[in-house]
């Protein structure tokens, strides 16, 4: 077996484990916020440098839930600049959102970080080298979108990194869907009404959104 047949038998190896240990992320039973943040994190060790996520909230309004770097000491600094985040109506997010699918820049150019990218604010004095982006779709409507950045010195994309978040987000999307039922669900109370003593089943508002 010569080198390159090994490293591609080692990244199907590396992909596969990746897949088993998202599994368990996308069918805990938690809400769609808490399991889009357990995917970005593992995202950010697993495939790239920094991840990002947006998800259009239970009000339909376009939040960024979270961004996550391999290094878990940036936690606290980069939720600090998710939350000041804010999204151009004409960007790539709302691009993504729109028509759904993936983009793949693997080598980005100052013009692209100054235009197109300028939602993606990092840590101080890092600048995007490498770009990828799908978006996350439940039902048939794209709801979010996962990002991936690598920065100055480190390796960057390319067509098999992006097939595998592709693949990734697909899964993401059914583990939101699911969340989604299940928040919908009707909840039954055990309580005697006032009249008869007999159960009564209350139901919680419909949600369609994560």
């Amino acid at each position: 077996m010569n080198n390159a047949a090994r490293a591609k038998r080692r990244t199907a190896s590396r992909w596969l484990d990746l897949l088993h240990r998202l599994r368990p992320l996308l069918r805990a039973p938690v809400d769609p916020e808490r399991m889009i943040r357990s995917v970005t994190t593992l995202l950010a060790v697993e495939v790239g440098q920094y991840c990002i996520s947006d998800l259009v909230d239970r009000r339909d309004i376009l939040r960024r839930v979270e961004i996550e770097h391999a290094d878990p000491s940036h936690r606290a600094r980069l939720r600090a600049i998710c939350e000041d985040t804010t999204f151009d109506e004409e960007g790539r997010v709302a691009r993504l959102l729109a028509r759904g699918g993936s983009e793949l820049v693997p080598r980005v150019s100052d013009e692209a970080r100054a235009t197109d990218l300028r939602d993606i604010v990092l840590l101080r004095d890092e600048r995007v080298k490498s770009y990828m982006a799908v978006a996350v779709v439940t039902s048939g409507t794209p709801i979010g979108v996962l990002t991936l950045v690598t920065t100055q010195g480190t390796r960057r994309f390319g067509k098999d990194d992006l097939a595998l978040l592709e693949e990734i987000a697909d899964w993401t999307g059914l583990g939101l869907e699911n969340a989604l039922r299940r928040e919908a669900q009707p909840r039954t109370s055990l309580l005697p009404t006032a009249d008869d003593e007999a159960p009564v089943s209350r139901r919680t508002p419909q949600r369609h959104r994560a």
